[in-house]
């Protein structure tokens, strides 16, 4: 059973997420059921996919490496890597089994979502600003139900401050609110707005011709959006009702003037994420250990990595992997254009020239999901 799509899943949440609104309404702290409430939902949505033992190893797995790299008395940045690596393990597994039979048989619906909140409390820890790890709050965090299927990465710090406080009725009210109209709002853009253009514009399509490949552009562009925002947008609401108020994931995304500006409103957790935890630190160290003569090198670099990293995210097959590529070289451009032509800046600020920026903007990134769908090669 994959959240949020299906009948069935709907009429398992919403009795389930009743006890949150009564204890929300009576200005009650919702952590101890909102755990309930996850491991209850994984145990059904998991059980029923068959993964619940591969979750629960994957769990442990996660949970001792935190737990133990955060009870060490010294933590050389060597030990760090170490265990980012191990805690990135268990995906990479499934990643190459993916594209190669003998790993086939690793699957793990949302286990991308998770590991990277693993890494995040990892580097949190070792930068000094994770606080205490207890057992239970880090499970709570590692295996919130709404978000593990589709995002959005919360943090660590930002999560264990809404979860530990009671929001109090009024404010439970606002959640409430807000938590009940994204949910039908989410579910309306992805079942409905998803579910019309997947009928009536992608699967009428024929497989080839220049025609179709344009017209499948377009189509699978607005597609993904509706899908992707509507599911959120849903992980969202649930947070909601569970008090967390979990970060949003778009912020009108085809708008934007240049490709830096799209990966600000665009899978904004991911972006995010991959920013802070890759390519600042990346740059940062860079810089300090002047591994370059020209300390651009180092942003241009760090846009490749972060990029392709995004990419193998996604998964190893070649049009994922291509697709990172082609980001990591419009990031790039971006990046040259925003030092070198004076003009650029400004042209996108005003006038007809912001509105063709806006346009050139999204057919970059159209043409960048036809790479990504596979439907190229």
């Amino acid at each position: 059973m994959t959240p949020y799509s299906g009948l069935l899943f709907f009429c398992i949440l919403l009795p389930a997420l009743l006890p949150a609104v009564l204890l929300g309404l009576g200005g009650r702290s919702l952590r101890g059921y909102g755990l309930v409430f996850s491991l209850g939902m994984l145990a059904v949505a998991f059980g029923i996919n068959g993964q619940l033992p591969a979750l629960a190893a994957f769990a442990l797995w996660e949970l001792a490496l935190c737990l133990g790299f955060a009870r060490l008395s010294r933590r050389p940045r060597p030990l760090l890597w170490a265990a980012v690596l191990l805690a990135l393990a268990p995906l990479a597994l499934v990643k190459v089994g993916e594209v190669w039979e003998p790993l086939s048989a690793f699957r793990l619906l949302g286990i991308s979502y998770m590991t990277f909140r693993g890494v995040e409390v990892l580097l949190e820890t070792y930068d000094g600003r994770a606080g205490e790890l207890r057992l239970w709050d880090l499970a709570y965090f590692l295996l919130f139900f709404p978000t593990v299927s589709s995002g959005p990465i919360d943090r660590w710090r930002r999560f264990e401050k809404d979860a530990s406080a009671a929001p109090g009725r009024e404010a439970y009210l606002e959640l409430l609110r807000q938590g009940v109209w994204k949910l039908a709002g989410g579910a309306f853009s992805a079942i409905v707005v998803g579910g019309l253009i997947q009928a009536y514009w992608l699967d009428p399509l024929p497989d080839g011709g220049l025609a179709a490949t344009v017209s499948y552009l377009y189509g699978y562009t607005f597609f993904l959006f509706f899908n992707f925002a509507g599911y959120s947008s849903m992980a969202i609401g649930t947070g909601y009702l569970l008090g967390v108020r979990v970060p949003e994931n778009f912020r009108q995304p085809f708008l934007s003037v240049d490709m830096k500006d799209f990966w600000a409103r665009w899978h904004i957790s991911l972006s995010t994420w991959l920013r802070d935890c890759l390519y600042t630190r990346f740059v940062a160290r860079s810089l300090r250990a002047k591994r370059f003569r020209n300390p651009r090198t180092a942003s241009y670099l760090g846009y490749l990595l972060t990029m392709m990293a995004m990419g193998a995210w996604h998964g190893l097959s070649p049009h994922y992997l291509v697709y990172g590529a082609y980001h990591s070289a419009l990031m790039c451009l971006n990046e040259f254009l925003d030092l070198h032509w004076k003009g650029f800046r400004k042209v996108k600020r005003q006038g007809w020239g912001q509105v063709c920026c806006v346009l050139v903007t999204f057919h970059l990134f159209a043409f960048g999901l036809l790479i990504f769908s596979g439907r190229l090669f």
